[in-house]
């Protein structure tokens, strides 16, 4: 009994040292797996902040654009609206130069006749430049209408 007793000893230890052997190796496994998912977890994390960065700048980038638009279209209206105001200060002041002309005529010919061609009261000046496009521009958006 001794010999049976003897050899189910080295059995039972070498049966115990493989399924130590067989548990380290699955601990090992179940170690490099779990390692592997943690780094694909950290990557797909990384890749999700870059697509965030990436996008939060082309955000950032299409509302400076936009901005940069908007000023633009701003700075034309400002301009259209200048223009509009000085082509009505220009007409307002030719306006009042040849009332100021048509008046110091009617008084001329009162004290001093002289020819048709200065009795005409209707005298008017040409057109700026200015008034020239401010007319045209008019023409055009009535037209639209």
């Amino acid at each position: 009994m001794s010999f049976n007793a003897a050899s189910n000893t080295n059995i039972s230890d070498s049966n115990d040292e493989r399924y130590k052997a067989q548990l380290a190796r699955r601990y090992a496994e179940a170690e490099a797996l779990l390692q592997e998912q943690e780094e694909q977890e950290r990557l797909e994390c990384q890749t999700q902040k870059e697509a965030k960065l990436t996008e939060q700048k082309r955000l950032e980038e299409e509302i400076q654009r936009k901005q940069k638009e908007e000023n633009a279209y701003q700075k034309e209206e400002e301009r259209q609206r200048d223009l509009a105001h000085h082509l009505e200060l220009d007409c307002i002041a030719t306006v009042e130069q040849q009332w100021r002309k048509n008046w110091i005529k009617t008084f001329q010919m009162l004290s001093s006749p002289s020819s048709n061609k200065e009795i005409n009261l209707l005298d008017y000046p040409s057109l700026t430049k200015r008034q020239c496009v401010w007319y045209l521009l008019k023409e055009t958006l009535e037209a639209r209408q």
